[in-house]
């Protein structure tokens, strides 16, 4: 069993390895043609080494790897002059004229936005997103949820439900954080800090709890719990954790008076009407 567990770890990695390469190989086979059409893989021909290989034939393999290598370090090329040109003010113009002529486009438009959204997240200094794991307290008393700290809050958010001090917090699903998790606006009484990285997070999620080193530390601290004696047990919908506020009081005509999750939120108060 020991050798199975190192060796199914490496097979797995060189295989996603070799279908990322294969991937990259496709995507550049225009290139490739390109590059051959032109003559400039055939220049190769001249080195000795070449003739070496022609000889006992592995030119064909080689001459391959290095016309998909060629053409990568020019797309790597293509990559860094839009970057730069991304950087300058008429650059950004033009990019912007293309986001917006790219967005227009039925279904390809919606895919092309999402990642232009990663991209900007990913781009930006000054946020903090997933630098911070939490553990946040929901579907009933004693149960928490390891989470990833994002950032602050939209204003229709905080206004819709009233709590001033708001927290938004990604609840990735184990053992597949990357492509299912809940967006969510928690109040920060309901937030608690854990002692751990978020390479531990990260590892505690995709092997379902079974890699967490240190499970003392997952437990948030008792005193943290006098801050919340008031509050109401509250089961949330699937798409939301946010549980009520703990200084507000619910009408016994509203018994629904919960938190909006993520996907649902409620009108502004200007827009409520008075009790």
């Amino acid at each position: 069993m020991t050798g199975i567990a190192i060796i199914v770890p490496f097979v797995i990695t060189v295989y996603i390895l070799d279908a990322a390469l294969d991937f990259v190989a496709g995507a550049l086979q225009p290139f490739v043609d390109l590059l051959k059409w032109l003559g400039m893989i055939e220049a190769f021909q001249r080195i000795n080494a070449i003739k070496f290989l022609i000889r006992i034939d592995v030119y064909s393999r080689v001459i391959g790897f290095l016309g998909e290598l060629f053409a990568l370090i020019v797309l790597l090329g293509i990559i860094v002059v839009v970057g730069s040109l991304g950087q300058h003010r008429y650059g950004e113009r033009l990019i912007g004229y293309i986001d917006l002529a790219v967005s227009a486009i039925p279904g390809i438009g919606t895919v092309y936005k999402s990642f232009r959204r990663m991209g900007d997240v990913m781009l930006d200094d000054t946020s903090e997103n997933f630098e911070e794991v939490r553990l946040v307290r929901c579907l009933g008393e004693d149960i928490y949820m390891l989470g990833f700290e994002t950032g602050q809050p939209p204003e229709a958010a905080v206004d819709a439900t009233g709590h001033e001090d708001m927290v938004t917090m990604f609840l990735p699903l184990a053992p597949n954080p990357v492509t299912g998790g809940y967006l969510t606006y928690v109040p920060r009484s309901q937030v608690y800090d854990v002692d751990i990285t978020i390479e531990e997070g990260v590892r505690s999620i995709l092997t379902s709890g079974v890699a967490a080193d240190d499970q003392a530390a997952m437990i948030p601290d008792d005193h943290a719990f006098s801050e919340i004696d008031r509050l109401q047990d509250v089961v949330p919908r699937a798409d939301s954790v946010a549980p009520q506020e703990d200084d507000r009081t619910p009408s016994e005509d509203d018994p629904e008076d919960v938190v909006p999750g993520s996907e649902s939120v409620a009108p502004n108060e200007d827009d409520r009407t008075p009790e």
